[in-house]
């Protein structure tokens, strides 16, 4: 397998924070909801994105190219809601660097070196 490129290395590292905030805010909102309420249900869907945030954050460090596949439907929903949210009153400035940002992350995960530790 070849050395994990440094794009594909930060990918993973957002992945794993940002999996590690929502399961930690999920545990709070659940704490906090008294475990049964409506917001409370949110909290446990939301507990288990961040679970699997997690866990395609370790595929993608291993170069798992399911874990890839996965962050890239992920990315590419986010630009769509992006764009929808421009629609539903967001401003062009937050639709703009929200997709930016999954933009950036499907490039360094579509590298020449990232195709290559993920084996395409």
């Amino acid at each position: 397998m070849a050395q994990r490129p440094l794009g594909v290395t930060l990918v993973a590292i957002i992945a794993w924070l940002s999996g590690f905030v929502q399961v930690i805010g999920s545990v709070i909102v659940i704490i906090t909801a008294q475990f049964v309420t409506w917001p409370a249900v949110v909290g446990w869907i939301s507990l288990v994105i961040g679970a699997v945030t997690l866990a395609v954050g370790v595929g993608l460090w291993r170069g798992n190219p399911t874990a890839r596949t996965i962050a890239t439907i992920v990315f590419v929903i986010n630009i769509v809601f992006e764009v929808l949210g421009m629609f539903n009153g967001e401003s062009l400035w937050s639709a703009i660097l929200g997709s930016a940002l999954s933009i950036v992350g499907l490039i360094l995960l579509y590298t020449r070196q990232a195709r290559e530790y993920f084996g395409s």
